[in-house]
């Protein structure tokens, strides 16, 4: 896998444009964990919320959380370093990155919560836009030169992987509460 990384690192290095970097440096920002993601985090909750219920919104709110705990907790066990050469500087250790799974649960969980309310064509569309929002936000941090491209590979893996485990375990804890009912 280090091979690739390298191989992506140097395309990128190679390739890099104003309007490009420009992008992709407000794209990886909605994601960052400032005030900003909380911000955004708040916001979808509460939307969830009114069109769902508060079990949906405690349930988006607390996988994110779940998930950046994990990623912090796997940041620190694996000790992989950052390139060399970023176009800024990013906090702590680079595998995983926890952009790309954070952006991974927050969109599955979008999509689940949501895909109930579009119609046919509509639920397609929005799909769309939510996976390619995770290959932007995953895409941003290794052209920006912050994360190999090893780290955002297995943080997309990590964030899918965490997204159904909560689904599955949330779909069984509604299932035996409505048989309780």
């Amino acid at each position: 896998m280090r091979t690739i990384d390298i191989l992506v690192q140097n395309y990128f290095s190679a390739n890099r444009t104003e309007g490009l970097t420009n992008f992709f440096y407000i794209f990886t920002t909605l994601f960052d964990f400032t005030i900003y993601f909380i911000f955004i985090s708040l916001c979808v909750a509460g939307l969830i919320y009114l069109v769902r219920n508060i079990k949906y919104a405690i349930f988006f709110l607390s996988t994110l959380f779940v998930s950046a705990v994990i990623v912090y907790l796997m940041k620190l066990f694996f000790d992989v370093a950052r390139p060399a050469g970023g176009l800024f500087s990013a906090f702590g250790q680079s595998f995983p990155s926890y952009h790309a799974t954070e952006a991974t649960v927050f969109f599955v969980l979008v999509m689940f919560v949501f895909n109930d309310y579009w119609g046919r064509y509509s639920k397609v569309m929005f799909n769309f836009l939510c996976i390619l929002a995770i290959f932007l936000v995953a895409i941003s941090r290794v052209y920006l030169g912050v994360h190999w491209f090893s780290d955002v590979f297995w943080g997309v893996v990590l964030g899918s992987v965490i997204s159904y485990i909560a689904i599955f375990s949330f779909k069984s804890v509604i299932k035996v509460q409505s048989h309780r009912l």
